[in-house]
């Protein structure tokens, strides 16, 4: 990004970020945070998003040729301790040594100091990991508020940058604060990588197999990173799953930490639905033995904007139905549960060390696939709107049960449906198998239908999306009006 001023020296830039040749997507958000940079005007950009879901290399890659001041909050330092960390990290900028010795008592002195180094020029100051440097607390957004006000934004070409990796608490306590509202505020959820992005972040690998990783640990780019560091996927994924203090067996822990607040109950509720497909409401209060009120509502939902969990209703209710249904939505959470957590103890021992491979059940593996490849399919049902030729149609659309087909068949769901403005209901069998799928799929689905109330008498659009493809018997039997296989979802 072209520096708009002379008064600062650039090839001064006190934190110096090399390019990253291989950084990759982020488009959309890469534009947007470029043309806040350009704007003539003081701004604030609050940026939030799950543990290593990209966003330090996001703000780094975008604004390196601007001066970055960057302070970083460290998990469980008393709050006194972090704003000596701040300021012994702007002695080192400022090349001011007596700045370490300075003993300051609160926030408002910490921004005054740092306030001296930007009054003028292209500056950007950047505060990571705002819950830990806040302690959760509000004081440190209601100093920020008065430097602010009443320092910062008195350069024009200054932007601030409030960065956690705890949703909750950047939407809660940030976002929302009275204290900064409407103050030259941008917000932006970095979510992660699409299929799309993560098949150019892994060029090597077949669609099968970033399919596997994504369902596996989600678009997140460490994440990723690690499963290309051998020829096949799934090697590199046992090797850091199953082998003594293997990384994805350690970053479980991380997650809560740098994401929650300290409560058990999160964890609590994540594990519970681990052990199965979906839960309800009164389930996980019966299980949490808090009444379904209040604090179970805010817990819920703190899950849910942490990207962990996802709750769903039938699409033909309303969204706090008692019919909703909640599940883990975090990939990674889901695997470690399945297939890490059972195995910790012999993990930790050593015991996959020469063969990783090992630990990892082909037909387990292979049958959580494909539950997680049908809630790939619900989350992004945009994208199978769009496949259809429908999007531009008002539809809506989500999984269907009720309270009849869950008496008469518990486990029935239809997991992905749209009911479209044009008189169409178009139903999905989604499938994620190794093999072509046998003409048995059609009586499946035709049992599906039969318990399928149509009571507007629509036409129905009957989909399949088969990973694997299908059989020439499936074909010759012309009994989809549409078959979506692996690599038209790469589109």
């Amino acid at each position: 990004m072209p520096s708009k001023s002379t008064d600062v020296k650039l090839q001064n830039i006190p934190l110096n970020i090399p390019v990253n040749q291989n950084f990759i997507g982020r488009a959309f958000e890469r534009k947007r945070l470029e043309n806040i940079g350009r704007d003539d005007a003081p701004a604030i950009i609050i940026l939030y998003g799950r543990r290593r879901v990209g966003k330090t290399e996001l703000l780094e890659q975008t604004f390196r040729d601007r001066n970055i001041l960057k302070f970083e909050g460290r998990e469980n330092v008393p709050e006194l301790q972090q704003m000596k960390r701040v300021m012994e990290e702007l002695a080192e900028y400022a090349n001011q040594s007596l700045l370490k010795n300075v003993n300051v008592q609160s926030w408002r002195e910490a921004f005054q100091y740092i306030h001296q180094q930007t009054t003028s020029g292209v500056w950007t100051i950047y505060f990571e990991e705002v819950q830990w440097l806040a302690q959760y607390k509000d004081d440190f957004i209601s100093e920020l508020k008065y430097a602010w006000d009443n320092l910062f934004r008195l350069n024009k070409e200054i932007v601030l940058i409030l960065c956690g990796s705890s949703p909750s608490f950047m939407i809660n306590q940030v976002m929302h604060s009275k204290a900064l509202y409407n103050r030259s505020q941008h917000e932006m959820h970095l979510e992660p990588f699409t299929l799309a992005e993560a098949a150019q972040y892994l060029p090597k690998h077949t669609h099968r197999s970033v399919m596997d990783a994504y369902l596996t640990v989600g678009g997140i780019p460490v994440y990723l990173d690690r499963l290309k560091k051998k020829s096949s996927v799934l090697l590199s994924l046992c090797e850091n799953a199953f082998t003594k203090d293997a990384y994805f067996a350690n970053e479980y822990q991380k997650i809560f930490i740098s994401s929650m607040s300290n409560n058990k109950h999160y964890q609590d509720v994540v594990r519970y639905l681990s052990q199965r497909k979906y839960a309800t409401r009164m389930e996980l209060s019966k299980h949490l033995k808090l009444q379904s009120g209040s604090n179970l509502t805010a817990l819920l939902a703190d899950l849910e904007i942490c990207g962990f969990i996802d709750k769903y209703a039938p699409y033909n209710t309303a969204n706090n139905s008692k019919l909703v249904r909640y599940a883990i939505k975090d990939a990674y959470l889901q695997f470690y549960y399945k297939f890490i957590e059972p195995k910790a103890k012999q993990i930790a021992s050593g015991r996959y060390n020469d063969n990783p491979r090992s630990a990892l059940s082909d037909n387990d593996y292979t049958q959580w696939l494909g539950y997680a490849f049908e809630r790939f399919c619900r989350q992004n049902s945009h994208k199978i709107a769009k496949l259809l030729g429908f999007s531009a149609v008002n539809y809506t659309d989500g999984a269907f049960f009720n309270r009849e087909t869950n008496k008469a068949a518990p486990g029935f769901q239809i997991d992905l449906l749209f009911d479209r403005a044009d008189q169409v209901i178009t139903i999905c069998e989604i499938k994620y198998s190794i093999n072509k799928l046998s003409v048995k799929v059609i009586k499946e689905f035709e049992q599906k239908l039969e318990r399928f109330p149509n009571k507007a008498n629509k036409s129905i659009q009957k989909v399949l999306i088969a990973s694997a493809g299908v059989s020439d018997a499936v074909i010759d039997a012309s009994y989809f009006d549409e078959i979506i296989i692996l690599d038209d979802l790469f589109v």
